[in-house]
């Protein structure tokens, strides 16, 4: 085997995450061999095991050329027959499925080389394989088994794919004969789909629900249709307690179906990514405590239904996930994965209460809370409890009685400070109903992600209340908040006590501005809006006149118009970031208005930030320009860049990489008190 690394593990890699991924790979190819590392993992059978060699692919862009000719260069441009397609061509849309970073790209046909350095491990001379044996021949005993395989490519017929039906079988059953090992139960699987497969054989089991609901009824719906002249048989399937013996023969292209109806019991687990079932530890990874799942890029499917098959005397046995299957009047037949969820979701608005400010120096009550329940059952006349949960001790709050309907919601309030307790952790609160005769409680809040291009993903995450108790002063009041790429900014500015308005295009008028006390663009605005490059004359005035307009960071892959002028005066977004949220943030202007009004800023404020600190800095700055902080990465240059302020003729323009998309939601006191700070820069004379 081999490895390669995309990045340095120095500056030329473009930041801390990507390093880290250079350092990470390099440890990883030394322990792999190493038997005293992890011996935890021989459980799962496996053996300690050199790499054969790890190569850095060097890189020609963005002013780096770390390519030269004494590296390994391979060819990358070549043509794949069969798919019709160069590998240019399906890289570039293997790149655009990047959507979240903007990585579109287009094809590219033609000679094209790549180059590798090798930086352990044998070298390569020929190819990135020398000496890495793919044969069968790494497998004991399977001389027959390869030229088997020979055979049956050799004699493939793609118009009657049938006609090797019965030499896979053949290969079926010698790879059966071989001794146990990985190889084996992969190459068994991967047959098994040949044969189904070029015996024309399509078996599908479905749902028209689109989840299974604890404690509810689903039906699944079976489908089996053998679409080419082979000989075949459908002797069972297997699903949860429904084991059918049919024994039909299949007839050609004729359509088997039949439906079934089954109960989500309590032993249905309930569908969670297998990375967030038991939380992050301390640090902020992800817990798996099953170490085979780490890799995968989803769960299991929640139920597989196993279909056996005689084909030619042999049986075999395949399975297949159980589906939510639909119809959209768009986009046609549509397949996503089938989970199994609870009969209740229940959320919390806000999550993040700050319980200490002060408004023109005036005490602010805010201390509402919203539980919201919604419910994927029917269920009339049904009685909920509320309870206030912190430290594992629940506190009832109220009941009621509710008629639940599919898909609806329910909202409850309560005081936050008629049960909160500064002395223990941070508060939920759950649902307890009768179901079935049984008192079940419920606290899980059901997610989903979904995009056209991979499959949905749903996860349950139990809605904690942050309470912020640093105080935070705020000066102003109404504020207009431009989306950018999505962030949850402006909930968190209306916690603050805010008045804000989403601002689109046609809202940006000189007229319309002059209500607000400041204007705030979201992360990647100028990135997404193109139309912002064509409102800077009146963004400007709106300084001019005595506004604040605060900018968040913007990308320099130059999506969108970035490349226009987003300030009064100029500077350029470089691709500079801090990406240790703990490094050390130091006071450059202690007098500077951002640092010192209505809210004195110390270096407290930057304690227990998460993730990152800033990212794409603000670099050429020009004179008029004041950066207040600065900070760096662990062996990386100071950058004054995260935090540049001008003044403008009554107004101040503001340019942050502070990452207060992230520290806001998240409850950060510190970072509360800067952006209220940064909204209230004083007008000039």
């Amino acid at each position: 085997m081999l490895s390669l690394r995309v990045f340095p593990g120095d500056e030329r890699a473009g930041h801390g995450h990507h390093a880290a991924s250079e350092i990470l790979a390099k440890e990883a190819f030394a322990a792999a061999a190493d038997s005293t590392k992890f011996p935890e993992q021989f459980k799962y059978g496996v053996n300690p095991w050199q790499a054969k060699r790890i190569l850095w692919n060097t890189f020609n862009f963005g002013g780096n050329n770390t390519t030269n000719d004494n590296q390994f260069k391979m060819d990358i441009g070549g043509y794949n027959t069969l798919l019709g397609k160069s590998y240019g061509e399906i890289a570039g849309k293997s790149r655009s499925q990047h959507k979240s970073q903007g990585f579109g790209a287009s094809a590219q046909r033609g000679e094209a080389y790549e180059y590798f350095e090798l930086t352990a491990g044998a070298p390569a001379k020929n190819s990135l394989f020398d000496g890495v044996d793919t044969t069968w021949q790494r497998v004991a005993n399977s001389n027959a088994v390869q030229q088997q395989v020979n055979d049956i490519i050799k004699s493939f017929q793609f118009e009657h794919p049938e006609s090797s039906v019965n030499a896979l079988i053949d290969l079926y059953k010698s790879i059966q004969q071989l001794p146990g090992s990985y190889w084996k139960n992969k190459k068994i699987d991967e047959v098994k789909q040949l044969i189904v497969e070029c015996g024309g054989i399509y078996a599908e089991a479905t749902s028209n629900n689109e989840f299974a609901v604890k404690q509810q009824k689903f039906s699944v719906q079976f489908f089996i249709n053998k679409r080419l002249n082979s000989t075949a048989q459908l002797k069972e399937i297997k699903l949860l307690n429904f084991d059918s013996s049919l024994n039909t023969n299949l007839a050609t292209n004729i359509n088997n179906n039949f439906s079934k109806t089954f109960w989500a019991d309590d032993n249905m687990p309930v569908t969670q990514p297998y990375w967030l079932q038991y939380g992050l530890d301390s640090i902020g990874s992800f817990t798996v405590k099953d170490q085979r799942l780490i890799g995968r890029p989803q769960n299991d499917a929640a139920l597989n239904a196993s279909f056996t098959f005689n084909i030619n005397g042999t049986d075999i046995t395949i399975e297949k996930p159980v589906q939510y299957k639909f119809t959209d009047a768009v986009k046609g037949e549509l397949y996503e994965p089938f989970i199994a969820v609870n009969p209740l979701s229940v959320s919390v608005q806000p999550t993040v209460v700050l319980t200490n400010i002060k408004q023109n120096n005036q005490p602010v009550k805010n201390d509402e809370v919203f539980a919201e329940v919604k419910s994927y059952i029917e269920s009339p006349k049904t009685k909920l409890k509320l309870f206030f949960v912190q430290d594992k001790d629940s506190v009832f709050i109220k009941d009621t009685t509710v008629d639940l309907e599919y898909n609806q919601t329910y909202d409850f309030s309560f005081s936050l400070s008629k049960y909160y307790s500064p002395k223990k952790g941070e508060p939920s609160i759950a649902f307890e109903m009768n179901i079935n005769n049984r008192a079940e409680s419920y606290n899980g809040d059901l997610h989903s992600i979904q995009y056209d291009h991979i499959p949905y993903i749903h996860y349950y995450a139990t809605d904690k209340i942050h309470v912020v108790n640093e105080e935070v002063k705020i000066i102003g009041k109404h504020i207009g908040y431009i989306i950018g790429a999505g962030d949850k900014l402006p909930q968190s500015l209306q916690q603050m006590g805010y008045d804000v308005k989403l601002l689109n295009e046609k809202d940006i008028t000189a007229s319309n501005l002059k209500q607000f006390d400041a204007i705030i663009t979201g992360v990647r605005a100028y990135n997404v809006h193109e139309w912002l490059s064509e409102k800077y004359n009146v963004l400007m005035n709106y300084i001019n006149d005595g506004g604040n307009l605060i900018v968040q960071y913007n990308t320099n892959n130059q999506i969108g118009s970035v490349k226009a002028n987003i300030g009064p005066y100029n500077f350029t977004i470089s691709r500079t970031r801090v990406t240790e949220e703990n490094a050390d943030v130091h006071i450059l202007l202690p007098e500077n208005s951002a640092l010192n009004y209505p809210n004195k800023i110390t270096a407290a404020d930057f304690k227990n930030w998460i993730q990152e600190r800033s990212t794409y800095h603000a670099e050429q700055l020009d004179t008029h320009f004041e950066a207040p902080i600065g900070m760096h990465d662990v062996n990386e240059t100071e950058s004054n860049g995260s935090l540049a302020i001008a003044k403008y003729g009554k107004g101040n323009f503001v340019y942050t990489g502070i990452v207060f998309f992230r520290e806001l939601p998240a409850g950060v006191g510190g970072a509360y008190r800067l952006m209220a700070n940064l909204i209230a820069l004083p007008q000039n004379k």
